[in-house]
């Protein structure tokens, strides 16, 4: 029987460990980068959400809440906040800015901290600094800002009066 020897066995072996051994971290890089955009998308959607919930909750005129019954502008920072819990697992991660203008001009300036009364417009913003996971994205770009803000005019429990 003749043996056939076989050739660049072990070099075919030892080049393909070493592209895998190039190509790896590269691979890791772009799933975990990946993620953190995925992540950063997922906390841009709760921000905005959660401006959407805090001025709904305003323009009804409620200030039933249980952080401070009896003090709308509280009340809305409270829904607004726990809308957007989720992102740091507390409700002291999120900045939450009310604000309104006055029916009917709507002129600037805004009265910052102010609900509003009936038919004035109100806004409620959000804001939240997202950090990447990766160390290599937070050590390239560091913290997102992310803001999001909803602005309603107050429902009219009576009619609008200039």
């Amino acid at each position: 029987m003749l043996r056939t020897k076989r050739v660049g066995t072990r070099k075919e072996r030892g080049q393909a460990l070493m592209e895998f051994a190039l190509l790896a971290p590269l691979l890791v890089i772009l799933i975990f980068g990946f993620i953190d955009i995925t992540r950063l998308y997922n906390a841009w959607v709760t921000v905005q959400g959660a401006a959407r919930e805090g001025a709904r909750y305003g323009v009804t005129g409620r200030s039933d809440c249980p952080a401070a019954p009896d003090d709308r502008t509280v009340c809305i920072k409270y829904w607004a906040s726990q809308r957007a819990k989720n992102l740091t697992n507390s409700a002291t991660g999120v900045s939450v800015t009310v604000r309104s203008w006055n029916y009917p001009a709507y002129a600037d300036p805004a009265a910052e901290g102010d609900p509003g009364n009936q038919c004035d417009a109100l806004e409620v913003e959000v804001e939240y600094d997202f950090e990447p996971s990766t160390p290599l994205a937070s050590a390239l770009i560091g913290a997102v800002g992310l803001s999001g803000s909803e602005r309603l005019v107050n429902e009219p429990y009576g009619p609008c009066e200039t």
